[in-house]
């Protein structure tokens, strides 16, 4: 059987664009990490499909952002454009539901990219992972992809935790790495 905890996950562009470095996202709540780590694309078209295998975990009531569980469990946030909750769904078109599985390249939206340039609104698009992502190695893709197949990101376990995890799955013990030392030692956790 495969150690799933072990896989490296392959999240997809959610959008046809160029790819660029989370820090690159002309907003300090994306560029700063405060959401999470990730990526972003500069959208070529308004087609918005989901980044990877999973569950359709969320969206937002304007219509601008949409969260995916993957099968791990790991959660996926992709916001459409800066500054589009203002806009309260206007550009929005949503053919999905929560709660539906998704396969990568699912069509889930469509944005209308020209009445976002005509209201002055930067059509980026993050891709963030949330939650505590300290225990993943995150690869950034660079470049133009298409959506659905090109990936954005690729988040592989640390070789530590990887470790740890397999560990635990051979002797069933599933406490922390530091908690087994302790007790290998003959120390008792307090």
């Amino acid at each position: 059987m495969k150690d799933r905890q072990n896989e490296s996950i392959l999240i997809v562009l959610p959008l046809d664009g160029e790819i660029v470095a989370i820090d690159q996202v002309p907003d300090p709540i994306f560029s700063g990490k405060m959401m999470g780590d990730g990526a972003a694309v500069i959208p070529e078209n308004g087609k918005i499909v989901a980044p990877v295998d999973g569950t359709l975990s969320m969206i937002a009531a304007t219509k601008h952002a949409f969260g995916f569980k993957t099968e791990s469990g790991q959660d996926i946030l992709v916001h459409v454009g800066l500054e589009t909750v203002g806009l309260e769904g206007e550009p929005f078109t949503v053919h999905a539901k929560v709660g539906d599985k998704v396969k990568k390249g699912d069509l889930i939206a469509e944005v209308d990219l020209d009445l976002l340039k005509e209201k002055g609104i930067n059509p980026i698009t993050p891709v963030i992972i949330c939650g505590n992502s300290s225990s993943l190695v995150i690869e950034t893709a660079s470049g133009k992809g298409k959506a659905g197949e090109t990936a954005i990101l690729t988040l592989t376990p640390k070789a530590e935790e990887a470790e740890t995890t397999a560990v635990s799955a051979e002797t069933g013990d599933s406490r922390p790495a530091a908690e087994k030392k302790e007790a290998k030692a003959g120390k008792k956790p307090e």
